[in-house]
């Protein structure tokens, strides 16, 4: 009676398939963005050492430290991470031997794709707050809040993709 081969679960990273590699790269780069301008923001605030306060307030507020930030730190976040991620995904997807334009093209879209979805996620979780403690002026708050959210999520899709391609750039350029 022969046994079927086992696969190992350990291996090294450049064994992971290209899909899988462009879902991390995409889920990374959201959850970056998530801490840098959800969870920061709050953390860092006085919300969290005075007991809390109601949603709509925590929704400004996050809004506000949004435009506060300064140039430096919406670089890091929206231009610098995605840059690095999508080379080293691209690199790592390289060395395990899936250098091609599917590949590049899925890293590519997943990372753009991950901070747009994030944008859209914090909209939809901050209003879904608001619509629990007050209903009324959840529907008055759409008017104003969907329109900050298409132009939010717009910018961060434009200058994601930029940084996303500089980083396919730099694959290209130095590793063919």
């Amino acid at each position: 009676m022969t046994e079927a081969p086992q696969r190992t679960t350990s291996g090294s990273i450049g064994e992971i398939e290209p899909g899988v590699l462009a879902i991390l790269s995409g889920v990374t780069t959201g959850l970056i963005g998530a801490v840098a301008y959800f969870l920061v923001p709050l953390v860092t605030s006085e919300y969290v050492n005075t007991g809390g306060r109601d949603s709509l307030e925590i929704t400004y507020y996050i809004l506000e430290s949004f435009f506060e930030q300064s140039l430096f730190y919406h670089v890091g976040v929206l231009v610098l991470v995605p840059l690095v991620i999508t080379a080293l995904t691209l690199s790592l997807a390289r060395r395990g031997g899936h250098a091609g334009r599917s590949t590049d093209v899925a890293v590519i879209t997943t990372v753009i794709v991950g901070p747009f979805v994030t944008v859209w996620l914090g909209a939809a979780i901050a209003w879904g707050a608001i619509v629990v403690q007050s209903p009324a002026i959840a529907l008055l708050d759409i008017i104003f809040a969907l329109p900050i959210a298409v132009i939010l999520s717009a910018c961060v899709a434009i200058v994601t993709a930029v940084s996303a391609v500089g980083g396919y750039v730099l694959v290209k350029r130095f590793r063919p």
